[in-house]
Parts: structure tokens; C-alpha cells; sequence
């Protein structure tokens, strides 16, 4: 092999490679006697095809394996020597694709090759980095209300007379069926089904057109379906529900007490405060540990200034704006536009620009810091996530964990975050965390502040719903 270099800009390497056809014709002919030992062919014993007759039913293929493998083998032998660090897979151009392969079997092959290196990263020295950290107080007022919420959805509902009118709240038990049009459709009718009053759960105008119904009545409630609707054929549609009314009930509130401890699964009610103590505060220092890690990663990238490779930002660019152009659920009149037109808007272009830029920034320096410092998910790591991830899917958590030792992408995919996380940790454990307790109203102004600060970037997503129903 021989090669030049014909290109050295930034990040950026390409070589003219030459592999001499002599080199290439011996490792055919090595080839196919490899092939000889195990190739049937009728007419001839084992070991004993022509080479000729393997060369006319499967020379094409041997030429290919053999020139794949020796540029291949070339490529690394270049990296190896310059002691390049690619970044991403080389680009291979081959020039010459001649078939009559007999023809020019004493001429040189030549490729060329490009591909771009991982950039210099100066590590800073984390034990300087400060980030402001905050622990969540509980106050007993807090606990209060998460028993009370947890009592308010546990509570149970009592049938009312005949000539009772719902409000909200209240729970109506209903025949529906819906019209766009007169013609009906899909998923538009149901029988027996509960819906709370301002619960949520079903279409606003529906919910809303159920207040001041009595059992026996036959109400007709005009519903408008919302424009980012999950049923493309019913965003904007103008339909009419007929509902006949069955049972109206008004709800009856659980006293927060021994019983109703109990009958939530705890042994008392001293018992049942300090398990949602305890579960709150869980929650909150998780929400103060995301918190710490977005403004980790603010200060890496405030930090660490080095050159992008830039078909990394184009392939990281291209996702964002594919997926957003094919979303099923646009977001705006805007959104709808740009997904016909197949164009993304000058200030959304601007916009997933940015945002490549700066995700490749930080997997660059994240990269990096795992790298130097040899961190790395044992077997074991993942092996528990894995255990306690299949926990989630009752009955069929062997055919989770199955599926992920059996697909090599998407056990890569399931091992990033465990990952990320552990060079999070690595490095938080260097920093100057300055610590400071506050309330949880406090805490949760400070937390939607800088989620929205660092994640303006992001697309906004939308809740998907079922025809009637939205989904739990």
C-alpha cells in the first residue's frame, strides 16, 4: 500500500490510497483457495473445483469481500500510524469501478478516504467549577397536601336522587355517541362510561356540557376537537355527542385517618405520613439532582471552547430537523406549514443549528471525561438496570431482558444514559457544590427558571389523546 495526503484542513483528513495489484490479486487467489475446502459445486469432489469455475459463479463476490477487507485493513493501518482518533466512520470513495475485473487485473486500485478526528479537548480542573445545589425542606404543610391529594383521589362517590343536577366534580355515568355531520366515527361511541366533571380526562366541551344533567336526561353537547388532535381526520371537527345520562354521583371525601391508612396499603396513619415523607422527598432530590446536572453541563460547555467536526453537526442537524418535519402532531399553523413544504423556517433553522452545535459540544466533552478517566458500565451496572427496568413490564420481563442482550443497537441505546450518568456523578463528585435549603416553592421557581433557560432550544411536545378519552 501506498498513500498521500489530500486533505489537512481543521478537523478534516483525506488520503489518495494505492493498493498495488499484485497485493490484491494474491489475496483473491488466497481467497479462493479458502473457498476450494468448502465450496460444492455438482460434478466435482470437495477441494477439487476449478478455479475458474468458482471465479465464474463467485468471483464477483470474492473480489468484493477481499477489496473490502484490504481497504478496510488500510484505512486502520493509516490511523494507526499518524495516531489519528476519528471521530465518526471514514468515508471510502473507491475510483475505480470497472467490472471486467480480468481485464485489469494487473492495474493498481485505487481510493480515496476522509474521514474527520476527534477534536483537542483541554480538560479544565473540575475541583474549580462551583454550581449552586438545592436541597428541598419538607415543612409538615407540604406532606399535608400530598395526603390530602392522595385522599381526594381516592375518595368515593355516592349515587344521588333522580332529580339531582350534576356540577362540577361531580361523576356521570353515561351512554355517548358522537356525530361529525350526522355520520359517525371511530372511537365516538361508548356505553357505560364514567366521566368526572373537570377531571380532565375527556374533551373539555364534553366534560363541560355534562354540568347540570339529572339521570334520565338525553342531552346533546356540541364538542370542538382540538387543532393538534392525534386523529389527523378529526383536528378542528365540529361534532355533537347525544349523551343519555344513567347515574349521577357526587363525590364523598376520605377522612385522612388510621382507616384510610390502611386501606391505602400502610399500618397506620403515623406510618403512612412517613412513607409519603419519604416519597416526596425522593422525588424532590431527584428533580435537585436533574437541576445540578443542567447547570454541570451549562458550565462544561462554558468552559471547554474547541473546534466541532463539522459532518457530526450536519448528521446531528439533519435528525432534528427530519423529525420535526415529520411529526404527527404539529404544533402550530407554522408547524403544519413547514411540514407540507418539507422546509424548515429561517428561525427554526437557526434554532436546531444551535442545538446540534451545542449537543455534539457536550457529547464531545462527556466523551472525553469518560476517556481519560476509564469510566466505563460494568457488566454487573447493567445487568441491574436491566433487572429492574424488565420490572415494569409484569409477565414479560424475560422477553425485555431477552431482547436487549439480543440486540446489540439497543443495548447501546439502554447503556448511554447509564453512561452519562456515571461521568455526571465522576465529575460532581470533583466539584464545589454550594448547597442551600429552601422550600419547595422556592425550589420549583428556581427549577422551571433554569428548565426553561437551558431547554429553549427544545421542541415543545404535545399530549397525545384518544378519541374521547385522553390517554392515562
Amino acid at each position: 500500500m501506498s498513500y498521500k495526503e489530500t486533505l489537512n484542513s481543521g478537523l478534516k483528513r483525506g488520503y489518495e490510497v494505492t493498493l498495488a495489484s499484485e497485493d490484491l490479486n494474491k489475496n483473491i487467489e488466497a481467497k479462493v483457495e479458502e473457498v476450494k475446502k468448502t465450496i460444492k459445486i455438482d460434478g466435482f469432489r470437495p477441494g477439487k473445483v476449478p478455479t475458474n469455475i468458482i471465479m465464474q459463479k463467485h468471483g464477483e463476490a470474492i473480489n468484493a469481500e477481499v477489496l473490502n477487507k484490504m481497504i478496510n485493513d488500510n484505512v486502520s493501518q493509516i490511523i494507526q500510524e499518524k495516531k489519528y482518533r476519528p471521530v465518526s466512520q471514514p468515508k471510502v470513495d473507491l475510483k475505480d469501478s470497472s467490472k471486467d475485473k480480468e481485464k485489469d487485473k494487473n492495474k493498481n486500485q485505487i481510493f480515496n478516504v476522509e474521514f474527520e478526528l476527534f477534536p483537542e479537548i483541554k480538560l479544565v480542573d473540575f475541583t474549580k467549577i462551583k454550581i449552586e445545589s438545592s436541597k428541598v425542606k419538607l415543612e409538615k404543610k407540604e406532606v399535608e397536601k400530598r395526603l390530602d391529594l392522595i385522599a381526594k383521589n381516592q375518595r368515593t362517590y355516592k349515587e344521588e336522587k333522580d332529580d339531582y343536577r350534576s356540577k362540577n366534580e361531580d361523576s356521570i355515568l353515561l351512554d355517548y355517541e358522537g356525530t361529525i355531520d350526522g355520520k359517525n366515527f371511530d372511537g365516538g361511541k361508548a356505553e357505560d362510561q364514567t366521566i368526572v366533571i373537570g377531571s380532565g380526562q375527556y374533551l373539555k366541551d364534553l366534560e363541560d356540557g355534562l354540568v347540570g344533567v339529572k339521570k334520565g336526561d338525553n342531552k346533546k353537547i356540541k364538542v370542538k376537537f382540538p387543532e393538534n388532535y392525534n386523529q389527523k381526520d378529526l383536528q378542528n371537527a365540529d361534532a355533537v355527542f347525544e349523551c343519555n345520562i344513567k347515574k349521577v354521583s357526587t363525590p364523598q371525601e376520605s377522612k385522612v385517618n388510621d382507616e384510610f391508612a390502611k386501606s391505602v396499603g400502610a399500618t397506620d396513619l403515623k406510618d403512612l405520613k412517613s412513607k409519603v415523607e419519604s416519597q416526596m422527598q425522593k422525588e424532590y432530590d431527584d428533580l435537585s439532582r436533574s437541576l445540578d446536572k443542567k447547570n454541570l453541563f451549562e458550565k462544561l460547555q462554558e468552559t471547554h471552547k474547541f473546534e466541532l467536526p463539522e459532518n457530526l453537526i450536519e448528521t446531528e442537524f439533519n435528525g432534528l430537523k427530519e423529525k420535526y418535519l415529520h411529526s404527527e402532531q404539529p404544533i402550530s399553523d407554522n408547524h403544519k406549514k413547514e411540514i407540507k413544504d418539507h422546509k424548515l423556517s429561517a428561525e427554526n433553522e437557526k434554532k436546531f443549528k444551535d442545538d446540534a452545535n451545542s449537543r455534539i459540544q457536550l457529547g464531545l466533552i462527556l466523551q472525553e471525561i469518560g476517556k481519560v478517566n476509564s469510566i466505563q458500565v460494568t457488566g454487573d451496572e447493567m445487568n441491574k438496570a436491566l433487572y429492574e427496568y424488565a420490572a415494569n413490564f409484569r409477565g414479560q420481563e424475560q422477553k425485555v431482558i431477552d431482547y436487549y442482550k439480543n440486540n446489540q443497537e439497543a443495548a447501546m441505546q439502554f447503556q448511554a444514559p447509564l453512561y452519562e450518568n456515571k461521568i455526571v456523578d465522576f465529575i460532581l463528585s470533583k466539584v464545589k457544590l454550594q448547597t442551600k435549603e429552601l422550600d419547595v416553592d422556592s425550589f420549583i421557581k428556581i427549577y422551571n427558571n433554569v428548565d426553561s433557560r437551558l431547554d429553549k432550544s427544545k421542541t415543545k411536545k404535545t399530549t397525545k389523546k384518544k378519541t374521547t378519552r385522553k390517554k392515562k
